[in-house]
């Protein structure tokens, strides 16, 4: 059976949107799409990705995701690298997988991220 990705969901608090935007699409670089209608009383936002999308959904009790991440592929790791530490945002390098260059990162709510690029 052939599958593709839709999309992801990450969990965030309650009331965390401003600070969603601000790491999604100032320091990321991410286009906030719009939610569909029935879906907007709930919070969160939504973010195109390349051939997917990127849901943040609002969830009470909020605990971040501390192990399980997204990984999100890019063709710019250096460039993405830099925005973070300009922007004094901590990342840690990883060099345990041959042929990828990639590092992980703490979205504003704790959730582990990991951005990699093929080399």
């Amino acid at each position: 059976m052939p599958l593709a990705l839709d999309h992801i969901q990450i969990a965030i608090p309650k009331g965390g949107e401003d600070q969603c935007r601000a790491f999604w699409e100032q320091l990321v670089g991410l286009r906030e799409i719009p939610k569909p209608e029935a879906l907007q009383a709930r919070g969160g936002l939504w973010y195109a990705l390349m051939g997917s999308e990127l849901h943040l959904g609002v969830d009470q009790p909020f605990a971040p995701a501390l192990k399980a991440h997204p990984g999100f592929r890019t063709t710019e790791i250096t460039a993405l690298a830099a925005r973070f530490e300009t922007e004094g945002h901590p990342l840690t390098w990883d060099t345990a997988i041959r042929g990828r260059k990639r590092f992980f990162t703490k979205d504003p709510f704790g959730n582990r991220l990991e951005f990699l690029q093929e080399d």
